[in-house]
Order: structure tokens, then sequence, then C-alpha cells
């Protein structure tokens, strides 16, 4: 759990020793025909370029439910041309950032993150993430880890001071809540363990994620009532 020390003052290198210590090396075909690294636009934020250097040693990370796109796709909207990184499964929502860059300010090297609410719309809603792109990319690749873990738990809605044992237990990541007009999950870790909350100072709802179903045995000394439990 060491990167999370480092997601405040390094978070591309927190995001690469996250990725590489929870997705098991791929030995599948090249990378390069996996990406179309020639299709990519050039001159990429250092947080995607990281991110696609990373897809060659853990292919895993291009295969999420709400994939980060192999070619990201120029467009424009309300706020100028965009470039979409990634994309929601079910297309309806889309992340983005300004494209092409008018300089290499350092804002500009780890730029805003937009995102847009049904795209396909005339008029689609967009608004500014709350984290830059560096940040945005770690935030996304553990909220898509915890979705395709093998291994998960989810406790029905219950009064928030009944999570306070975990406080124990967990280690915060120091990211701004995901998606905050929906579920709004904050994360924290484990060893072998992601774990995000949602909700406020009265109710709450913690999800659990493992690569190891023998992680998740040791919750169920909390007595919590679940709605799935895979441990």
């Amino acid at each position: 759990m060491d990167w999370v020390g480092l997601v405040e003052s390094d978070p591309i290198r927190a995001l690469e020793a996250f990725v590489l210590g929870w997705f098991p090396a791929g030995a599948a075909g090249s990378i390069g025909e996996r990406t179309n690294e020639g299709e990519q636009p050039d001159n990429l934020p250092g947080a995607l370029t990281a991110f696609y250097s990373l897809a060659r040693l853990r292919p895993a990370v291009l295969g999420f439910h709400n994939p980060v796109l192999q070619q990201p796709q120029r467009t424009s909207g309300p706020f100028g041309d965009r470039l979409v990184f990634a994309v929601d499964a079910e297309g309806i929502r889309d992340w983005s950032i300004a494209w092409p860059p008018k300089t290499r300010t350092p804002s500009e090297n780890d730029p805003r993150v937009w995102l847009t609410e049904d795209p396909s719309m005339d008029d689609p809603e967009t608004s500014p993430e709350e984290e830059p792109l560096s940040r945005f990319l770690l935030q996304f690749t553990l909220y898509e880890a915890m979705n395709i873990a093998p291994y998960q738990a989810r406790t029905y809605c219950m009064p928030s001071p009944c999570i306070a044992p975990l406080r124990s237990v967990l280690r915060p990541v120091p990211l701004s809540p995901f998606l905050p007009t929906y579920t709004g999950e904050r994360f924290s870790v484990a060893p072998g363990l992601l774990a995000a909350i949602s909700g406020d100072e009265k109710e709450a709802v913690v999800t659990f994620s493992a690569l190891h179903r023998a992680t998740l045995t040791p919750l169920l000394a909390h007595g919590y009532r679940w709605i799935r439990f895979d441990g």
C-alpha cells in the first residue's frame, strides 16, 4: 500500500505502483496492436502516456467495463475542441481534455478533465472533474479495478457510525469523491483489498473488492448486513 503515500506528491508513480501491484502480468500478443499506438495523437499529456505504457505491462487496464479508449477520439463541445479518452460503456457519459493544447505549461501537461453527460445529445451537459488528469486516471482505475475484481462484497445502507471500526483497517486514498453527483465514492485500501465508501455523516454504503476470497472473510466480524458477499 506504499503507493498511497505518493498520491499527493506524484500521482503518476502512484498509478504505476498500484497497477503493477494489483493486476497480474498478462502474456498476450503485441500491446502495440492492442493500443494502435501509431494512431494515437502526438504530444499526449504525461499521465495518458504513462497509462498506455502501463498497458504494455498490464493489458487488463484496457479491459475495463468503462474503457479508457485505445484510440482517443477528437470531438468538439461547448468548451471547444476536446480529446475523449474514456467512456461509459452504455454511452451515457464520457471524459475528455481540451485538445489540442495551446502550450505545454505545467497545468496543460496535467490538464483539467471534463465530464460530459449524454454526449450524443445536441446540447450535452459538460462539467469539470475535481481532479486533474493524473489524479483522475488513478481515481478511474481504482473504480474500474473494483468493478472487475473477482471477489466482491457490498453492505446495505447503514448508519455511518457503524463504519467507524473500519478506520483502523483501511487506509484512505487522498482523492476527491468519484462521480459525486451519483455515488460519490471515497476509496480506501488494505492489503489485498479495495474499498469504496459512499454516503454522508448519517448513512453510508461500503463496497469491497479483493483478488482472493479469503481477504474478504475477516469482514464478517463486523456484523454488517450484506447485499453481496463473496468471502
